[in-house]
């Protein structure tokens, strides 16, 4: 599995982890620049050998010149999704050495997920017949083996869900180019180990004497989470069948079982290991490092970044690599609920002050990973009481003192309450209230309603009113979305116009 960034979806990913996938993609497209060094030196000793021997050689050469050409393309295509995924977000001038939108979870899935002129179908399409041909290329079956995992597009933990909409929907841009740059990075290591294997396996020793062994670590991926083994095989790059080598990892004392090394990932760094593969009397040393980041875990309240008491608050959650329907939640004060898909419903208590969401499922593999997030908990601002009705142009307007014209007054139904700030719009049932009109001695002569309802005696009270004439609506009871009951301070000043 060389997927490490599924499932990231946080709408308030923070900006140190951001910031990580681009050390990761650097890393990578380090590892990009040596595969190809290393490819441009087999494509030349190829062409050496077709000089010294065209007539035995032009088979060889010919596939070496197409695996070349067709990794290109591809490379080339990768490169071209991932300016468009940066231009999707930063606009057309967009610098994919310098993203500034990183955090942005659409574009990815706009230019790989669209319907009908997505590229997500298409990539997974090439990529399989990437992989197809390039085994068909081999014929030693342990190589063929490795090539055909490296590129290997099933997920274990699809959950039934798309190669293209597990790796890029709902991904940050940082996430999705990084992804792009290690599919890269699969094609040029995939194109090095077609050409070598069309260098040693092609031509006899006669016809061309290898003069450069080396030992090469191949990982399953140089970027694991926490917790999670890093594995990788050790291989020599010119492989005699007839000799089976001795492996040793420095620090140990007996070879390695199979070829396979397993590396730590308890720490959240850089790891390097080194040691040496014996051949006969020969000894050739070998060093190789992988990456260990931090778990990528969403928990991210859908409006802000706070809970509020007595009332439901939706939650995005989501764990890398574990599907959405795998994932447990639990929280350290009130309830946590799925709701849908990635977004679970969580009701604390106003007084509460601050919660804890912790997230667990296991991760392809039967590693289990867990990720908790503290939360602070916002009591609910105090309703706001207004009089809706409809302009003109059947526009809904709130009016909640002031001016406002008879006609507009009277095609109101009452008296509504809620809190309105912009982010929440959090509607509160009207029990009741009163209104105060002034009659000609000054006197008030209070009206009530015992619902949200305008009364009959209200509405001819208020249609009897001269232009300009004050009325007061006070005592507004309220039931929050809890079922518990408020009264309302203040008054709202009417000014019939």
């Amino acid at each position: 599995m060389y997927l490490v960034f599924i499932a990231l979806m946080a709408l308030n990913v923070s900006s140190e982890v951001l910031d990580g996938f681009e050390v990761v993609k650097e890393s990578l497209q380090k590892s990009i620049a040596n595969a190809t060094h290393r490819n441009e030196i087999a494509m030349q000793d190829l062409e050496f050998i077709y000089n010294l021997y065209p007539t035995r050689a032009i088979d060889v050469y010919t596939k070496g010149n197409n695996v070349k050409k067709e990794s290109d393309n591809l490379f080339n295509y990768l490169e071209e999704l991932k300016i468009r995924i940066v231009q999707e977000a930063d606009g057309k001038n967009a610098d994919i050495n310098n993203i500034q939108q990183k955090e942005n979870l659409d574009a990815a899935s706009r230019v790989m997920l669209a319907p009908v002129v997505g590229e997500g179908r298409k990539l997974r399409e090439k990529m399989e017949t990437y992989r197809t041909d390039m085994a068909a290329m081999v014929v030693d079956s342990a190589k063929t083996a490795v090539i055909e995992s490296v590129l290997d597009m099933e997920l274990p933990s699809a959950n039934g869900r798309s190669w293209e909409n597990v790796l890029f929907e709902t991904m940050p841009v940082a996430a999705a180019v990084t992804i792009l740059t290690k599919l890269q990075s699969d094609v040029r290591y995939v194109e090095g180990e077609v050409l070598s294997s069309l260098q040693t396996s092609a031509i006899d020793v006669e016809a061309y004497r290898v003069n450069d062994i080396r030992a090469m670590v191949i990982p399953q991926s140089q970027i694991v989470m926490q917790n999670s083994p890093y594995r990788a095989q050790i291989v020599l790059a010119a492989l005699d069948t007839t000799q089976r080598p001795e492996i040793y990892i420095d620090g140990m004392n007996a070879p390695l079982p199979d070829n396979w090394y397993t590396g730590s990932s308890a720490a959240i760094r850089e790891h390097t290991f080194s040691g040496r593969m014996v051949v006969g009397t020969k000894e050739y040393p070998f060093s190789s490092s992988y990456f260990v980041t931090e778990q990528v875990a969403t928990i991210a309240p859908v409006l802000m970044n706070m809970l509020y008491g007595d009332i439901p608050n939706d939650v995005l959650v989501a764990l890398p690599g574990v599907p959405s329907g795998s994932v447990s939640a639990s929280i350290s004060a009130g309830t946590i609920i799925n709701k849908e898909g990635t977004v679970w419903t969580v009701q604390v208590p106003a007084n509460a002050g601050s919660v804890t969401i912790t997230l667990s499922g296991n991760v392809a593999g039967g590693s289990r990973i867990t990720a908790e997030r503290e939360f602070r908990v916002r009591q609910l601002p105090p309703p706001q009481a207004y009089i809706a009705y409809r302009d003109a142009s059947g526009a809904v307007r709130k009016y909640n003192g002031g001016p406002i014209s008879r006609q507009n007054l009277l095609s109101a139904d009452g008296v509504s309450a809620a809190i309105d700030d912009g982010v929440l719009d959090i509607v509160h049932r009207v029990t009741g209230f009163r209104i105060g009109f002034i009659d000609a001695m000054g006197n008030i002569v209070p009206v009530v309603s015992q619902s949200g309802s305008f009364t009959q005696e209200q509405i001819a009270k208020i249609r009897e009113l001269p232009r300009g004439r004050t009325f007061y609506i006070s005592n507004i009871s309220v039931l929050d979305p809890g079922g518990k009951p408020l009264n309302l301070s203040g008054a709202m000043e009417v000014v019939v116009n």
